[in-house]
Order: structure tokens, then sequence, then C-alpha cells
């Protein structure tokens, strides 16, 4: 079935046609995580053409919970087989990048909205085991593109911030190489995460975190106010008037 809809790219308008109907919706989007789940390993052994495929249906298949909020308690029971099979493949193959694109894929779906409770509580129990998997990769990694990847997953893991903020600490330095990224989306990622937690976070929790990163952080911060971009340079100054404020 996989290789049919491979050869046929027109095919995926069958299951994208079921997916969107409320009438089956809930039952077809069950079968295809079934079937999606249970075929993770393809991820890194499949042709391209498979590959592809399979991170279209799973991101159809998300989209689903988006569409027919019904289709959240479906995603549910999948959301941890999902996140464990991709990093134990990510670890131990060596093609993981179709890992990282389809953790980016849920990671998105789930955190849309900020309405899906009952996904989002789902990653609570997960936070510290992702969050350690997600920076010792990060560590590991030699190409660019991998690395960018893995610092965008690190910083959009869904969760509110009231479970987020006792791993900050881990988090500090995937934002201080999101702030130095050469990618605009990911810059923007690093600015908008620093400036909600120096206005969410207690400055006694918070600033000691940020010592620690001082001098990469406060040099990043510096080198957006030059970048020639002038929202990346508000919010520079806005933030370091805000960290300003906090030490009068």
């Amino acid at each position: 079935l996989l290789t049919m809809w491979s050869n046929r790219e027109t095919f995926i308008l069958i299951p994208q046609h079921f997916l969107t109907n409320q009438a089956v919706t809930r039952v077809f989007t069950e079968i295809l995580l079934q079937f999606l789940v249970t075929r993770l390993k393809d991820l890194s052994t499949g042709s391209r053409q498979e590959t592809t495929t399979m991170l279209n249906l799973f991101k159809i298949a998300f989209s689903a919970v988006s569409t027919i909020p019904e289709n959240e308690t479906v995603l549910r029971p999948h959301i941890r087989s999902v996140v464990g099979s991709c990093l134990r493949h990510a670890m131990q193959e060596k093609r993981p990048m179709h890992y990282y694109m389809l953790l980016k894929t849920l990671f998105r779906a789930v955190s849309s909205g900020g309405k899906f409770e009952l996904l989002m509580k789902e990653f609570i129990s997960l936070l510290k085991s992702l969050l350690d998997s997600l920076t010792k990769l990060l560590s590991a990694s030699q190409e660019e593109e991998t690395k960018e990847l893995l610092v965008e997953l690190c910083l959009t893991v869904p969760s509110r911030l009231n479970f987020l903020f006792p791993h900050i600490p881990i988090l500090m330095k995937p934002l201080v190489q999101a702030l130095n990224s050469s990618t605009p989306e990911l810059v923007h990622l690093g600015l908008k995460k620093l400036e909600i937690w120096v206005d969410a976070l207690q400055p006694a929790y918070l600033d000691p975190h940020l010592q620690a990163v001082k001098d990469d952080m406060m040099p990043a911060l510096y080198k957006q106010l030059q970048s020639g971009n002038n929202t990346f340079a508000v919010a520079a100054i806005r933030i370091l008037g805000k960290l300003g404020g906090r030490h009068r």
C-alpha cells in the first residue's frame, strides 16, 4: 500500500479525503496511525519516495486533529510511541533526519493554537528524557542543518511554561545557538523564547541560568542589534532593556 501511494503522488488525496470526512475520520485516523507507527523504522531504510510519503501521511494524520478536534483522543495513545521510536531510531540510524522532521511535524501539530490539553499532558512525563535526548543528539551532531533542526526541536517541545521551567537550564545552550543562527526563523524563535522567559520567570530563578551563558548570550543579542533586521534589533533592544531594568 505504501509503495503504491509512493509511486502515485495523487493517491495521497485518498487518505486526505477520509481524514477530512466527518463520518469516517475517527476510524480512518486510527487505522492510518497504527499502520504508520508500526513502520517507523522504514523512515531510515525505505526509498526516498517511501520516506517522503510516510512523512506526508503522518502530517495529514496530525493535521486531522487540528481540523477535527475529536481526533485528539485518537492521537493521544500514539504520542509516546512516536516520540520514543523517533529518539531511539535517531540515536541508532545513520539517517536520522527524517525522525527529526517527524518530531517537528508532531510538535507543531500538538502546539497549534494551544488547545490540545490531552496531547500536551502526554508530554509532561516525557519532558526530561525528551530534552535530555535532544540535547545529547545536538551535542553529537556535526552537520549545520541537523544542528539547527535539533535546536528548533529543543525550543518547541510542546509544554506549558509551568511544566517547562524546571528544565530551563538544559535549554540555555540551544537558546544561544538559536540567537546565533544564520536562519531568520531560528533567530526569531530564540528571541521570542528568551523574552517570554524574561517576562514570565522570577529573576531569582532565571538570572543564575542566564549568567551561566552570559558570555555567549550577550554577544548574540548585540549581534542582532547590528544584523540589519529591524524586527530582530527591536526585540534585542527590548530584551536588553528588560534585563537591565531587573538589576537597577
